[in-house]
């Protein structure tokens, strides 16, 4: 097991007390729901616990944040806006709060921050931890309820985590097709970078 944690910066613990005064209830409970399944699969994939369970608690930290502040706070900061996050201004929560942790001093670990800043579409660059928090934010058991088909999602990470990150990215792009979503580049960007990497391996397990 590789410990990545910077063991001087705070816990998971200290960061969800700061950061439940800032969040409406429904959003704590949902980053509690992913902190279980995040820490779920890190033992189950013999990851760094803590810097996984530290990734979950944080990476919805500006998600409750509007649209409109969103975008406005991007283009103050001169960060590079593409058509899809214009569009749902909601897909910069995560580069926006990489930030805001970073700032505020309450995330100080690059690797942590980096799985926040990408956990919405993935980077082919993630750690093995930072792919089981991405999974775990789209597998809790709330959408589960909402979206059966993530039951693929959830088998397939029992034994891969960048295949099932590369069948929950295939699965989005196929609805956003069926609904005429404008294209989010950062996500077809890992879709292409896992299918690549992955090869007979990814395609095995979508037959």
């Amino acid at each position: 097991m590789t410990t990545y944690l910077d063991r001087d910066a705070i816990g998971r613990d200290v960061l969800r007390a700061r950061m439940i005064p800032l969040l409406p209830a429904g959003l704590v409970k949902h980053i509690d729901r992913v902190v279980a399944t995040a820490e779920s699969l890190a033992r189950r994939h013999g990851l760094d616990v803590e810097t996984t369970v530290l990734m979950a608690q944080a990476h919805d930290v500006l998600r409750a944040t509007p649209a409109a502040e969103l975008l406005a706070e991007a283009e103050r900061r001169r960060l590079p806006v593409n058509e899809a996050e214009r569009s749902a201004p909601i897909l910069l929560h995560g580069p926006l709060g990489a930030i805001a942790l970073s700032e505020r001093g309450w995330v100080r670990d690059p690797i942590v921050l980096h799985a926040v800043r990408f956990h919405t579409a993935g980077h082919p660059d993630l750690t093995p931890e930072g792919w089981a928090m991405v999974i775990a934010d789209k597998i809790e058991p709330s959408k589960r309820r909402r979206w059966p088909a993530l039951e693929a999602v959830v088998e397939i990470a029992e034994y891969s985590l960048e295949i099932a990150a590369l069948t929950y990215l295939d699965l989005l792009h196929a609805q956003g097709r069926r609904r005429g979503w404008v294209v989010d580049p950062a996500a077809e960007t890992t879709r292409q970078a896992l299918r690549e990497r992955l090869g007979a391996s990814a395609r095995s397990a979508a037959t």
